[in-house]
């Protein structure tokens, strides 16, 4: 396989990876949205404030990602 022909692979696992991740994460996600602020989330949540931080920083990775390859894409 060419280096070329491995790049609609490798975008299609990044945008799997995105949406398998959002689905996995929302409530956290969406808490976010609606009012960040890592502190109260942990706290309604039950979980640790670096919980909260990985979340959001991993989900923001795999959103800068997928805007990456729609850019490439759109050329």
């Amino acid at each position: 396989m060419s280096h070329t022909n491995a790049i609609p692979f490798i975008h299609a696992f990044f945008i799997i990876k995105k949406e398998k991740y959002f689905e996995n994460n929302k409530d956290i996600i969406n808490d976010f949205k609606k009012n960040p602020g890592l502190h109260h989330i942990a706290k309604n949540r039950g979980i640790e404030v670096e919980q909260v931080y990985n979340i959001i920083k991993t989900h923001d990775i795999n959103v800068l990602n997928t805007n990456v390859i729609k850019l490439i894409g759109s050329k």
